[in-house]
């Protein structure tokens, strides 16, 4: 429900609640979380959804748990966060546990170089190395924290065109990630060594895709331009993969779907338009 005529009376009213552990503010002209971390130190799950007003400096207090320190789960889905404020939020939260940016209009690559101290630093220098060489000891990642992050969902997040997560972002606890209807996704590349389940569905630029992520079991890849020989040897390379969706995939034919099934005698469910 949009609560748009929230003022500042209403929002003294949170002073009463010091042991909140869940607040919803999505569809409201929020400008900072100033009134969130005086009133609900306790807060756990944060919802902004459209919260279209947002400062790009309002997340700034988050970062290193500084406040807000029991926040595990925050949703930003359909606001207008600048690509930087979600990138420093990437690199300073990492105590997040699950993480919503659907629909993010300003989110573009999604590249996670981390360099010393844990900050994020510009991943075009880091694009002219070999790409399929994501645990290159090149990147300084000392002092690093293994980050608790287990769910990050991007769904229809228009503008990203390359999703990239190197060793060194240390997503040692991600097990979830959703990319589903971000239409002009080219590349996915990922070492995560937890990841149970990628969805790519409805991704129909995608061309590229290169796994590390020897625990998947579900991989949805419906509607997407990926190629044959591309989907081979990432099905050599996830060997606990059980459930496959390459229904309306264009350059996969039903050849290959029985190929598929040979190469991985684990693959339990296949979801084809054959």
């Amino acid at each position: 429900m949009s609560c748009t005529s929230i003022g500042p009376e209403g929002l003294l009213a949170l002073q009463r609640l010091s042991n909140l552990t869940l607040l919803d503010m999505s569809y409201t002209y929020m400008t900072n979380l100033q009134p969130f971390i005086d009133s609900c130190p306790q807060l756990k799950v944060l919802k902004l959804q459209a919260c279209k007003y947002l400062e790009n400096t309002a997340l700034i207090p988050l970062h290193k748990g500084r406040a807000l320190p029991n926040l595990c789960e925050l949703d930003l889905s359909y606001g207008t966060l600048s690509q930087s404020a979600i990138e420093e939020l990437l690199a300073w939260c990492p105590h997040l546990t699950h993480l919503s940016l659907n629909g993010c209009v300003n989110m573009h690559d999604l590249d996670w170089i981390f360099g010393a101290g844990n900050s994020y630093v510009d991943s075009e220098p880091h694009r002219k190395q070999n790409k399929s060489d994501l645990r290159d000891d090149k990147i300084n990642v000392k002092g690093n924290p293994s980050r608790s992050l287990q769910h990050l969902n991007c769904v229809g997040c228009a503008n990203i065109k390359r999703v990239v997560i190197p060793a060194s972002a240390q997503c040692m606890n991600l097990s979830s990630l959703n990319l589903s209807l971000s239409a002009n996704i080219q590349e996915v590349n990922l070492v995560c060594f937890n990841l149970i389940t990628l969805n790519l569905s409805n991704c129909t630029s995608l061309e590229i895709l290169k796994l590390d992520c020897p625990h998947l079991t579900s991989l949805l890849l419906q509607a997407c331009g990926i190629k044959e020989q591309e989907l081979e040897r990432i099905i050599q390379s996830c060997k606990l993969l059980e459930t496959l969706d390459v229904r309306l995939c264009s350059k996969i034919s039903s050849t290959s779907i029985a190929k598929l099934r040979s190469i991985s005698p684990v693959l339990k469910r296949t979801f084809s338009s054959f």
